[in-house]
This record gives C-alpha cells, sequence and structure tokens, in this order.
C-alpha cells in the first residue's frame, strides 16, 4: 500500500480517476487543481480523499459534467448563475473569474450560483481573487446536520465561510471554515475508534456526547456556540436565499445521490482601489499580521500564528516531501472508487 503521493502523482491520480469517469480533459484539470491544492494545505478530507464523492455522483447522475454556467439574470456588479448541475470546482472557478473580472470595472462584484454540486474547500476560490491584489469572500451551504442552540436536529449545515486578502508579503491571508464542526472528523474518530472532544455533538436526546457514533441519530453543534449559529445561518441566506434555493431543512440529505444536490455558491470581490487603495489594502494586511506576530504567547505555546499559517507551512512540506496516505484512509478511498467500476491498480 502506498504511504504517500509526489504533487504530480496526486494530479495524475485524480485526472485518471475523472478521465474514467467521462469527465473531459479541461474539466479533469479543474477539479484535479482544486482537490491537490487543498490536500497540499493539509486539509486531506477535503482533497485528494474526496475523490469518492464525485465518482459517485458522476454515477449516480446527480453530477453532470459538462455543466455550464449560464447566467440568468446580471448588472455591472452582479450575476445570478445556474450551474446546470455541472462539477462544483469548475463552476465555482469560472464564477470566481467573472466577479473579479466584474470589481475591476465596478468596485466590487458579487454572485450567486444556483444548480450547482459539491465545490470541496473554499480556499482556492478566494485565493483566486486574492491573487488578482482583490479582498475575497465565499460561502456555500450544506446538509442540515447542525443544531440550533437549544435543539436537538440540524438547522443547516456545517456552511463553510472563507476570504482571502493579498498582503505585501509571498503570501495572501487565507481563512477557510466550517460554522458548524465537521462531519468528517466525527467519521475519522469513529474509523480511529477514538473519543471526540467536548463540544463537537450532540445525541439523539440533545445531550452532549463524546461518542462518534452518537452522530447517527444526533447531531453536529456549532463552532463557537452562538458565534457559529449565526454565521451558519448568515451563509444560507448568502447561499440558499440569495439564490432562492433550498437552505436549512430543504437541503437534500448528503446521502441523498438521485436528487439534485440542492446547494448553492456564493462569492464576493472587493476592488481595494475605488476604496483607500489595493496598495493600501495589502499593507493594512500585513500590518496586521506583523503585529499578531508580535503579541507575546500564551503560557505552553511558542508563538501567535494567523489563519491559515499552518496550511502554507504543510504546502512547503508536502511539496518536497509528497502528500502522506493514511493506510485506512486510502484504502477506503479505493474501495469506494471501485465500486463506481473506476480500475484503481495503479494507485494501491
Amino acid at each position: 500500500m502506498r504511504e504517500r503521493l509526489t504533487v504530480e502523482e496526486a494530479h495524475s491520480f485524480c485526472e485518471d480517476m475523472f478521465q474514467q469517469l467521462g469527465v473531459e480533459s479541461g474539466e479533469a484539470g479543474i477539479c484535479s487543481r482544486a482537490l491537490v491544492l487543498t490536500s497540499l494545505r493539509g486539509v486531506d478530507s477535503h482533497g485528494i480523499l474526496s475523490m469518492p464523492i464525485y465518482a459517485e455522483r458522476i454515477c449516480s447522475g446527480q453530477i453532470k459534467p459538462g455543466g455550464a454556467v449560464r447566467v440568468l439574470r446580471e448588472s455591472s456588479s452582479t450575476l445570478f448563475c445556474d450551474g446546470e448541475h455541472g462539477l462544483g470546482p469548475v463552476l465555482a472557478m469560472e464564477v470566481a473569474e467573472r466577479v473579479v473580472d466584474r470589481a475591476e470595472g465596478s468596485g466590487l462584484a458579487a454572485a450567486s450560483l444556483t444548480n450547482g454540486n459539491y465545490v470541496g474547500a473554499l480556499a482556492p476560490y478566494v485565493e483566486r481573487i486574492a491573487d488578482r491584489g482583490m479582498l475575497g469572500i465565499c460561502a456555500v451551504n450544506s446538509t442540515p446536520r447542525v443544531a440550533p442552540q437549544g435543539g436537538r436536529q440540524g438547522i443547516h449545515g456545517t456552511n463553510p465561510l472563507a476570504y482571502a486578502v493579498p498582503s505585501t508579503g509571498v503570501e495572501p491571508l487565507v481563512f477557510d471554515a466550517a460554522t458548524g464542526h465537521s462531519a468528517a472528523r466525527v467519521v475519522a474518530a469513529r474509523e480511529q475508534g477514538i473519543a471526540l472532544e467536548d463540544g463537537v455533538l450532540i445525541d439523539g436526546a440533545g445531550l452532549p456526547s463524546n461518542d462518534p457514533e452518537a452522530l447517527d441519530e444526533g447531531a453536529l453543534l456549532p463552532v463557537g456556540g452562538a458565534l457559529g449559529y449565526g454565521l451558519g445561518l448568515l451563509v444560507d441566506l448568502l447561499c440558499g436565499g440569495l439564490s432562492n434555493g433550498p437552505c436549512g431543512i430543504d437541503v437534500p440529505p448528503v446521502g441523498d445521490l438521485d436528487s439534485p444536490y440542492g446547494c448553492s455558491f456564493f462569492i464576493l470581490a472587493i476592488n481595494g482601489d475605488f476604496f483607500g487603495g489595493q496598495q493600501a489594502l495589502a499593507e493594512r494586511c500585513t500590518f496586521l499580521l506583523d503585529s499578531l506576530h508580535r503579541i507575546a504567547p500564551a503560557q505552553g505555546q511558542s508563538r501567535v500564528r494567523a489563519p491559515g499559517e499552518r496550511s502554507v507551512r504543510e504546502r512547503r512540506m508536502r511539496l518536497e516531501q509528497g502528500i502522506p496516505l493514511h493506510p485506512m484512509r486510502w484504502q477506503s478511498t479505493l474501495e469506494r472508487l471501485r465500486k463506481c467500476c473506476l480500475n484503481v491498480d495503479l494507485w494501491t
């Protein structure tokens, strides 16, 4: 069993799987880049290990490769688009490019995408905006597995939110996190036979639990209590609300592969030149980063880190050493791909 993949091998693995699924090379390349970039950041659950999600949904007909971004309504600074149930990373990257192009002339631009699909981690889309010198924000809603405060059932999804801001350094400031605790973390704990930390989930009675098995009848909790709860609802409204699509309990279960995916995507690009200046924005971002690094660390901590710093360090290490593969999770990934009638013999 392989212990790691080089970056080149990871790209080849993803492109091989997508092409076996009948995805044309251009779309396969876009999706593969998104997955490999995410694995390089150390977010393994949303990187190359998520390949079975795409395979299963393509095989079921939920994802329709070749689906294009169709503009339903537009202005100089807004886009309302239909993704025609295409590949999530392809749709999201195209919409990101369109909003940043519009923001060049209008100062800011936002897009709402309905009838999209699973986009994976959000960092690649906001980083694309930051690469053009602008501030990017995006969000996506998801299956309602996160309980409201005081409740025992899910009302909204883990609903991630991401932003990227250019700096005068090599790397932008990037934040990409779910507003609710991740089901992937619970699955990983279940596979490893370990207990969860406090505050991740509740059982079917609405009581706190450290047992990963409790999620079957219970629900996840918001990150940060009321803060995650409020932001999770905001994400649903930015995505499902603005697109007039499913939100909250209307979003289909994640395991329902026979219905449309039902989640929407929102993205915003802000051009600093229409405010205090793009260079000023980058300099202010750098000032904040330098300032937080000068804060004295708490007892037991070696230093204060900025959001995304661990991912930058992980990317540098994995570019050099390769992407590590957890034996059990890699075996499970390959087994799920085999069930989609894909040949994975080269990757065992």
